[in-house]
């Protein structure tokens, strides 16, 4: 779809993603749920230019952690796993987006 496609570009061009979402009159939970629908399909997004500015190293490095040795995906079950990092959902599901993309599925 249209949409894909252009994101795919976009990201490409390290546009911010509220821009991205505001561009195609998306709410921001919508666009991070179209792209984690590109990767699991297999295109790879490299959104490291956007998770750099939500989250440190630190944090990136637990997150994916977390995400390596889980049992299930649910965003639910990672907040409070890592409560103490207190982490948002966009923070959350911005980096499983990259976990997918970087480890497949």
């Amino acid at each position: 779809n249209n949409n894909k496609i252009y994101i795919i570009q976009n990201v490409d061009k390290k546009i911010p993603l509220e821009t991205i979402a505001r561009n195609k009159d998306l709410k921001l939970d919508a666009l991070l749920e179209e792209m984690e629908t590109i990767v699991a399909s297999g295109t790879k997004l490299n959104l490291n230019y956007a998770i750099d500015d939500m989250l440190d190293d630190d944090e990136q490095d637990e997150i994916i952690d977390y995400f390596r040795t889980c049992d299930t995906s649910s965003l639910q079950v990672a907040q409070e796993e890592l409560a103490n990092g207190d982490y948002n959902w966009e923070q959350l599901k911005i980096m499983r987006i990259k976990f997918l993309s970087e480890y497949g599925n």
